[in-house]
């Protein structure tokens, strides 16, 4: 009897290694092909309708938009083009809004913990509280120099060189190391 279980074990303990084995070189097999790009259809059929750049110039109803510092793209603007500025809200504001969305987060955990078994438990989204503030900007605030998001509603334009933008989105400029106060080392006194 006892030695019936001891083989029932060996044998159960060689099948679940062997099933663990073929699994993992499986797995190193398709992560080969993936790095290969002999499995690279998957990204074709990526769509993208927005792109980041650096405004190489503005000229009347067009701005050139460099990306990855080789590529260009012809972006055409018009008085339907919406372009908002992102502002970094105040921290006080910002601080409030993180505490307000935890809270939720917590009612929800509190509520989903009193119906563990309910399928018909709420089950509500939260969003959390947006860094940024949005502000309707206008064209005349699109400058040589900066760098901004273009967003095109309804095309792909991965391979467009030339399209028309719905949306332009400018980030707030980067914290350049002359704004950042020095470091002073505390004395040990």
């Amino acid at each position: 009897m006892k030695q019936t279980i001891i083989v029932s074990l060996i044998v159960g303990l060689l099948a679940l290694s062997g099933g663990y084995f073929l699994g993992q070189s499986k797995l190193n097999l398709s992560q080969s092909v993936n790095r290969s790009g002999a499995n690279a259809s998957s990204n074709s059929d990526v769509k993208i309708n927005s792109l980041s750049g650096a405004v190489k110039a503005v000229n009347d109803s067009k701005i050139t938009l460099e990306i990855n510092n080789s590529d260009e793209r012809i972006v055409e603007i018009d008085n339907q083009t919406k372009v908002y500025i992102l502002e970094q809200k105040d921290p006080a504001q910002y601080k409030k809004e993180m505490e307000e969305y935890f809270k939720k987060i917590q009612e929800q955990k509190d509520s989903q913990s009193r119906f563990p078994d309910a399928l018909t438990a709420p089950i509500n989204s939260v969003l959390s509280p947006e860094v940024f503030a949005k502000k309707i900007g206008s064209i005349a605030d699109i400058k040589s120099g900066i760098i901004l998001t273009v967003v095109v509603a309804g095309q792909d334009i991965k391979n467009v060189k030339q399209f028309k933008a719905t949306q332009i989105i400018i980030p707030p400029p980067p914290v350049s190391s002359t704004s950042i106060p020095p470091i002073v080392p505390l004395s040990n006194q």
